[in-house]
């Protein structure tokens, strides 16, 4: 039986692909049409970031750290009072070293202490990053070592930057196809790179300010952001 059934096989698995085999060779391959597009959008900043700075000198170690640490509450508090939460202040450095002279006979002695702390504070309002920068100043810091703007639905402005990336690529592959009188019929391939979204930095600023209640306050302009996207895409174009 394992004879007959053999052969019977084969034939069948001959007759169902043949059919097949012939009609592909038979289907030439349609012209693919390749174009890149590109898209950009942009968008107003909602929240921002502020890394603030506190550097304390004294002649000895203690004085130091308590100045630090007094200054360091003091910011904390005034940040409370503009309604930012503890969860949006953290500390991201603090160091604390001794300086010595500098004089060649007394190398090597110690004349003072250095302590330095730096804090992160996240702003949800971003109309508040002012506030933020003339609370701290006016309570201790005496740097603002960085200011960043940034959007929270980036994933927003990204299907929005791929969808005009991908309209600039169609039009584009319309009109080539139109000029050549065709028309387009699929899409064989596509492949796209979106930019990293960057926020708008604004680094080493060095904000000394006066106590001074009269001083002014601090603008500070979000201005726009914008993410960019480029996409290839392959029509397949009519014969």
């Amino acid at each position: 039986m394992k004879t007959r059934f053999f052969p019977a096989a084969m034939l069948l698995c001959c007759a169902f692909f043949a059919p097949m085999t012939d009609c592909a060779a038979a289907e030439p391959d349609l012209p693919i049409l390749s174009v890149s597009g590109s898209g950009m959008v942009q968008g107003t900043p909602d929240q921002a970031a502020v890394t603030l700075g506190i550097v304390t000198r004294a002649e000895t170690a203690g004085e130091a750290q308590q100045e630090n640490a007094a200054k360091a509450t003091a910011i904390r508090n005034a940040l409370a009072a503009l309604g930012i939460e503890d969860k949006d202040i953290k500390t991201e450095d603090y160091n604390f070293s001794p300086e010595y002279s500098r004089e060649r006979n007394e190398r090597g002695v110690i004349i003072g202490y250095t302590a330095s702390n730096t804090i992160r504070v996240k702003v949800r309002n971003v109309a508040l990053a002012g506030d933020v920068v003339d609370a701290a100043l006016a309570s201790g810091a005496n740097t603002v070592r960085s200011l960043d703007f940034s959007i929270r639905d980036t994933d927003g402005m990204r299907r929005r930057a791929l969808e005009s990336a991908v309209k600039d690529a169609r039009d584009k592959a319309d009109a080539i196809a139109h000029a050549l009188g065709k028309s387009i019929v699929g899409v064989h391939h596509v492949t796209e790179n979106t930019g990293m979204f960057q926020p708008r930095q604004s680094n080493g600023m060095m904000m000394m300010k006066s106590m001074d209640a009269a001083a002014e306050s601090t603008p500070l302009e979000a201005g726009t952001l914008s993410l960019t996207a480029d996409v290839h895409i392959e029509f397949i174009l009519s014969r």
